[in-house]
Formats: structure tokens, sequence, C-alpha cells
């Protein structure tokens, strides 16, 4: 097997971290939209910290505003009161120190697999000689092996998914945002590639913020669990996610500890479900 590439000493992200930075604050972060003379508020006045190297998700129910928090963070959308900032930096747009992945995968539909993860290290300036040997060792990694030439229209969505994620992490981003990148996938294909980030993440320690409707999927891939209110999005709850994950997927989701913490996360997210369904805003 090929070796990764090792976690290279980002400026903004390894210097930050060992000053003791956040990885990710957000301060008093809202948002609305302003249409046809009608203010629609997705998200009030949010505070989040996020430690460097930690793995968080966000739950809530539809319309709550989690991508658009997450879409703050990754300086796609401005805030309209408040701010964002990655290792203390004030976050005014896309960075290289931050990586995404959607759930509709974006890749560019006119470059090959060994291309789409190249592109970003190409973006960079990385020696032609290094992006062959990055781009070898996670088609290798992510079981892609005879699909380098391939296009995206030639593969499975689970597929597509491994170049998309390989294509992030290439970029050795300190900071990884996951916009349900699993939620278009059927459930066999979500676990296994729900495990593939998990060795990927293990390989570099990034910072990830994970944004799903699935409880489960939190609660299995991510350390801290914070729950969003219905519409104008605000934090409710935080549930720090304490398993021992020593073991493999059948006994960490099988374990009783599992069991109590999905329960929680669920609780306190149909709270909020039955809230919106009681006729307050969705």
């Amino acid at each position: 097997m090929s070796t990764l590439p090792s976690r290279a000493a980002q400026a903004t992200g390894v210097a930050a971290g060992a000053s003791g930075a956040d990885a990710i604050a957000v301060r008093g972060v809202s948002k609305w939209f302003d249409k046809e003379g009608t203010r629609t508020t997705a998200l009030d006045a949010i505070d989040l910290r996020v430690a460097p190297g930690s793995r968080v998700a966000l739950v809530g129910p539809s319309g709550c505003g989690k991508s658009t928090l997450l879409y703050v963070v990754g300086g796609f959308v401005a805030p309209s009161a408040g701010a964002a900032f990655a290792f203390d930096r004030p976050i005014t747009g896309p960075g290289v120190e931050r990586g995404i992945v959607f759930q509709e995968y974006a890749l560019f539909p006119w470059l090959t697999v060994a291309d789409n993860i190249a592109y970003g290290l190409a973006r960079k300036g990385v020696a032609k000689a290094e992006i062959q040997r990055i781009v070898a060792a996670y088609i290798d990694r992510m079981h892609l092996q005879g699909f380098e030439r391939h296009y995206p229209r030639n593969l499975s969505g689970g597929m597509r998914q491994r170049v998309a994620l390989a294509r992030t992490f290439a970029t050795e981003p300190a900071i990884l945002l996951l916009d349900e990148p699993f939620g278009a996938l059927d459930a066999q294909t979500r676990e296994y590639m729900q495990d593939a980030l998990l060795e990927l993440w293990t390989a570099s320690s990034n910072t990830l913020l994970l944004v799903t409707h699935d409880i489960d999927e939190a609660v299995y891939l991510c350390d801290t669990v914070y729950v969003m209110s219905r519409r104008p999005g605000r934090i409710v709850r935080r549930i720090d996610v304490d398993l021992d994950r020593s073991q493999g997927r059948e006994a960490i989701v099988l374990s009783e500890r599992f069991r109590t913490l999905r329960n929680e996360v669920w609780l306190a997210v149909r709270e909020q479900v039955r809230g919106a369904d009681d006729g307050a805003d969705a």
C-alpha cells in the first residue's frame, strides 16, 4: 500500500494550534436574508468553539440553518452580524486551510479521477512528481485502483464521493467541512464511506465539522454533537460523545453507550422538531 502524505506543518493550522487558538470560533453570528421586503432569519447569535483536531457534528430540524453556519465557516456566506474565525484569523472568504465536501460530490466532470484529485495540488503549485505520488497514495487508500482515467459520469455515487474526499484531503486542509457528504448514498455504502472518512482523519488529524441529518452518523463519527433549534437557528444542546473507539464498528454501534448517546441526541432533535410541528417557525 502506498504511504499517505504526512501531515504538513501548515502555517495556519499547526502554528496557530500550538498557540492554543481554536480551529474554529464563531462569535455572535447571525444571518438573515431580505427578499421583497420580508426578512428571514436563518441564524441567531450563534457562538461555537471547535478545538484543533476535534470532530464536531451539527444536527437539528430541516431548515434550522446547519448548512448556512457551515458555509459561514467556509467563507461562502458572510454573516449579517458577528464574525467567524479560523485559528484566530477572521474568515472573509474561502481559504486553503479549509476544505469542503458537499453532498453533490462537486467533481469536475471534464477531469478524470486522477486529475480531480490532483486539481487542488496543482493550484497550490506542488511539483508534478509530488502530485503523482500523492494522487497514487489516495487512489490506493480509497480503493480506486483501475479507475484513475475514468470520468465522474462513469462512477457510482460512492466512488464519486471517495474521489471528493481524496481531493479534499490531498491538499491537507487544517479544517474539513462536510455538508451531508453521504446523504445521497445507500445505507451500506454510507457506512463504508464513514469508515473511510475516519481512516483518513486518523492519518491527518484534521479538525472536522460535519452537518448531517443522520443522528447515528453524528454519534459514530464525532466527539461532540451540537443540537440546533428550529429556525432561527440557535445552539440549544451540546452532547459530548465518550465512546470507546478502540474496537470496530460493530462493537461500537451495538454498545449500550452508543444507544444511550444516540437516544439522547434523537430526543433533543425531536424536541425541536415537535416545536416546529406545533406551529412554531420552521
